[in-house]
């Protein structure tokens, strides 16, 4: 009987520690997406209206995804990548990569386990607009 009790509660908390991961992957993707679309910010809104050119500064896409990131539920994500391209389409896309240490409650008091799991998640942003 004892052994049986303390198989349910390893199961239960590696059941809260998976949770706990999937919860801060969806709440990294939400960073990773909003840090992206805040990064359109960067859009030189003179040479499009100008010349018809879609232009970006990456230091102040960058400049705006840190300050997103900063705001959002997990400011310690960390900036893994910033790409400005095209999509298959042709669209301006900026996509915004995140890295972060997903802590573990439970598992870390088990035998064998870390404390922490590593989250990515991309987030995307398109100019879908012209002159």
């Amino acid at each position: 009987m004892p052994a049986a009790v303390f198989a349910v509660m390893v199961l239960g908390a590696l059941a809260i520690d998976v949770g706990l991961v999937s919860l801060r992957a969806q709440q990294l993707r939400f960073v990773a997406d909003s840090a992206a679309a805040d990064a359109l910010g960067a859009l030189d809104v003179d040479e499009l209206r100008s010349r018809g050119r879609v232009r970006i500064d990456r230091a102040r896409a960058t400049e705006l995804i840190r300050a997103s990131i900063a705001r959002g539920p997990l400011p310690d994500a960390e900036i893994t990548a910033v790409s400005i391209g095209s999509d298959r389409s042709g669209r301006i896309e900026i996509a915004v990569r995140l890295r972060f240490e997903a802590d573990m409650v439970i598992a870390p008091a088990l035998p064998g386990r870390s404390g922490a799991v590593t989250v990515i998640a991309t987030g995307r942003a398109l100019v879908i607009g012209g002159p």
